[in-house]
């Protein structure tokens, strides 16, 4: 199977190591100094030298377009033209990898890797797994992201008995297994001070716990605030490159901000579920997020679930000031949500009946049964309309 051609202009310190989680992945990287392959997708560092960057933009748009990945820290690049894709740092391999995998399968080209005898080039443990995963983000605490999340997957497991992972990415602040009891366990710190060759799948297994009543299976990245600084990026990565190959479903529960474990996770998602409650601080923090997720490409995988939904601003007029419709709505339940947390029990199975538990499994089916695709969409993102609430 011919491997796509993938030209990258990328820092000296991060080169080597794209350049080979593309190969495992099944492209051919080309650098910059070599003359002769013809380049199907390209990946451009913006801000090591911009002149150049613009220049070789221009180039590789001069009578043709190749589909070219723009990497920036703070402001996306103004040159940028249709095909192309924006992503903000850190860009680690894996989420360049699952960005050129995307622009491949909309300019209808074979995902590289199809073939059987690029198995064995990809070693025991593939780049990118089978695994869906769900991103649970809001930019705010407070909004019941956590409660969301941990009832998200045991709904999921309930659907589908498929394998489903939750994942606390919350790093320094969440742990999910204060709203989900689990057996005492490890968690990701417990690897934190061991080389990369050393997260086998045998040692996350080792530190992930199973919710013995509907059989979620945990991890979470530890307990103590003072060890945050120890969990990488790549540990994460690591973590959900795992997860990936041994599960149907990850319900990933991020922090409430942009660092880099954070932005990480997102880049790396199937989908993102941005949480919203019905109040102007949550409503103006998450139309920040969006514009941000469509200057880095990720637009089109955010679905706006609001929590809350029954007190506060009207879903309508939030719809309209996210600029996205609203997938999903959960009614606001505090005493039964807050007893069954302090219990340990996901709201789904203690109060089944209550409607917003019937919300809860809703969410889940956006990810086992998603609507029909309507005829002929509006473009929605080219019209601008008045907001029917004040961010400002």
């Amino acid at each position: 199977m011919e491997r796509p051609n993938v030209l990258l202009a990328l820092p000296d310190g991060e080169l080597a190591a794209a350049e080979a989680a593309l190969r495992r992945a099944g492209f051919e990287p080309v650098r910059l100094d070599e003359s002769g392959p013809h380049v199907d997708l390209a990946a451009i560092d913006c801000d090591e030298q911009p002149e150049v960057a613009q220049q070789l933009h221009a180039t590789l748009h001069d009578g043709r377009s190749v589909p070219t990945i723009l990497i920036f820290g703070n402001e996306p690049p103004e040159y940028g033209e249709r095909g192309d894709e924006y992503a903000m740092k850190p860009c680690p391999p894996e989420a360049l990898i699952y960005r050129l995998q995307a622009m491949l399968i909309r300019t209808g080209r074979t995902l590289p890797g199809d073939a059987a005898g690029m198995a064995a080039e990809m070693g025991d443990v593939p780049m990118m797994g089978e695994g869906r995963v769900i991103s649970v983000f809001a930019p705010k605490g407070g909004v019941g992201k956590t409660t969301i999340a941990v009832n998200m997957a045991v709904a999921l497991r309930e659907q589908t008995r498929d394998r489903v992972l939750l994942f606390d990415a919350d790093v320094g602040v969440g742990n999910v297994t204060a709203v989900l009891e689990v057996p005492a366990k490890k968690g990701l710190i417990d690897l934190a001070d061991s080389p990369p060759e050393e997260w086998t799948d045998l040692a996350f297994e080792h530190v992930t716990a199973v919710h013995s009543e509907t059989g979620v299976r945990v991890l979470t990245w530890g307990t103590d605030p003072g060890d945050s600084e120890k969990i990488t990026v790549d540990l994460l990565l690591a973590a959900l490159r795992w997860g990936k190959a041994n599960h149907a479903y990850i319900v990933v529960d991020n922090h409430p901000g942009y660092d880099d474990r954070t932005m990480a996770m997102l880049t790396l998602a199937t989908e993102i579920f941005l949480v919203v409650t019905p109040e102007v601080g949550a409503l103006r923090n998450s139309a920040q997020f969006l514009t941000l997720a469509r200057e880095v490409g990720l637009g089109d995988v955010v679905r706006v679930v609001v929590n809350r939904a029954n007190h506060g601003i009207a879903v309508g007029d939030m719809s309209k000031t996210l600029g996205l419709p609203v997938s999903a709505t959960v009614v606001s339940n505090g005493p039964k949500a807050v007893m069954a947390s302090n219990e340990g029990h996901p709201v789904i199975l203690k109060f089944p009946k209550e409607k917003i538990a019937q919300d809860l499994h809703n969410v889940a089916r956006l990810v086992t049964q998603p609507p029909m695709a309507k005829v002929a969409p509006a473009a929605r993102r080219r019209v601008r309309c008045e907001a029917s609430v004040r961010l400002a």
